[in-house]
């Protein structure tokens, strides 16, 4: 008899009890005259079965790709959507590795003209727990430079996340003209 059962994702144990009324078992056949005494008769007697299975804890994230805003001005908004598979409640931490969108060679400008076009970001993240629950964070890119988390607190995720990031005005007299970059790392773990 294979005892082994799979309980798909569920990490959970369950007991189940048979129960019987009387149980017969014999190997060879009894004389047909022989009755059963009453202290060999086993009534009302039960069996435990424990089942138990096990589900890896697991948080993985998938996405990312480049946003092209074009020119740069202010107020110019773009989505990007990120895919999440975790079992366990989690925490998403943003980081920004240049503060906003940084000229490729003067970051701090020159003259009277700005380097680096801050931006914002705003997240959603469904999570279950069980009831729907929504996570919800907004950061400026100047934040991000030091990174910034965002916890489920209890709760799983559901799908994935939808970032918005927008940029703000530039300062001063404008922008330095030039290429423009900046990397934005989202790392997931458990909590």
């Amino acid at each position: 008899m294979n005892t082994s059962v799979a309980l798909g994702r569920m990490a959970r144990r369950l007991s189940v009890v048979l129960g019987t009324a009387s149980l017969a078992v014999g190997i060879g056949a009894a004389p047909a005259s022989a009755k059963p005494d009453a202290d060999s008769m086993q009534i009302g007697k039960t069996l435990t079965l424990t089942v138990a299975g096990r589900v890896t804890p697991r948080c993985e994230i998938d996405g990312g790709g480049d946003i092209d805003f074009g020119r740069l001005t202010g107020n110019r908004s773009a989505t990007a959507r990120f895919g999440l598979d975790c079992n366990v409640p989690f925490q998403l931490t943003f980081q920004s590795s240049r503060g906003g969108l940084a000229h490729e060679t003067l970051a701090g400008g020159q003259g009277p003209f700005a380097g680096t076009l801050g931006y914002d970001v705003s997240v959603k993240v469904p999570t279950r727990t069980p009831e729907p629950v929504d996570i919800a964070g907004a950061f400026t890119s100047a934040e991000l430079r030091g990174g910034r988390t965002l916890s489920s607190g209890s709760g799983v995720a559901v799908g994935g996340g939808l970032m918005t990031i927008t940029t703000q005005r530039p300062t001063g007299a404008g922008l330095l003209a030039g290429d423009y970059s900046d990397s934005l790392r989202i790392t997931i773990a458990p909590n």
